[in-house]
């Protein structure tokens, strides 16, 4: 647990089987044409987004969607990604959400709302396991309840964020300690990426294996169009 933010990341990575099911909705379609883009960074020359020890640069932003449109359904076509979207609505699914769609935080915003939206999901291969594959620049869509499509490019991927469990059962990981542990000993990384930013990004977070030592993966987009 996230310790004194009184949120979670999602506990366990569950690998699935290679007998998985795909995803079995359509493809997102290009943004609406209404949509009020900020700058679009390209895939060669990815601008980095906010980190611990920086800012980032200021630009133009879309007029915030209604608080009655949500995310529906979130593509990034590049690793065969194309899942669901829910708003988590209790503790226990901050904890470890059901596997039928990815899952935005429940103290997060939905995206459109010029912030930072941090959705999540088990590591299951319908669902946010191809995260591992991400490369920086590929295209995330979301498409909203109004049918309103959202762009975003990938600028940061970052493995190896810490949420040290105690209760992790030890005989799921032979090493000690364990890799993300190697490189941190508590949450703070961890907390920073829940925190709220003023500028709109989506933060994906999936696990890296079985047990939750073993640390989660980051990956964050910024807002295209």
């Amino acid at each position: 647990m996230l310790g004194v933010t009184g949120v979670v990341l999602i506990m366990v990575g569950t690998l699935g089987p290679q007998g998985e099911p795909t995803s079995s909705l359509p493809p997102i379609g290009q943004p609406s044409p209404t949509a009020t883009p900020s700058p679009a960074a390209s895939a060669g020359s990815v601008e980095p987004s906010a980190s611990p020890e920086g800012s980032p640069t200021a630009s133009p932003t879309p007029s915030p969607l209604p608080d009655d449109v949500v995310a529906e359904q979130l593509e990034i076509r590049s690793v065969g990604i194309n899942v669901l979207v829910r708003q988590s609505t209790s503790e226990a699914i901050d904890a470890f959400p059901p596997d039928d769609a990815a899952y935005i935080l429940r103290n997060s915003v939905q995206p459109g709302r010029n912030q930072s939206s941090y959705i999540f999901a088990h590591a299951l291969n319908h669902l946010f396991k191809p995260l591992w594959n991400v490369q920086l620049g590929d295209e995330v869509r979301v498409l909203m309840s109004d049918g309103s499509v959202l762009r975003y490019v990938v600028t940061e991927v970052r493995p190896n964020i810490p949420c040290p469990d105690p209760g992790a059962d030890p005989a799921l990981n032979p090493l000690n300690p364990p890799p993300a542990l190697q490189i941190h000993d508590d949450c703070d990384e961890g907390r920073w990426w829940l925190a709220t930013q003023p500028y709109e990004r989506l933060t994906l977070q999936t696990s890296q294996g079985y047990n939750r030592n073993w640390g989660e993966l980051i990956v964050v987009a910024r807002r295209t169009g």
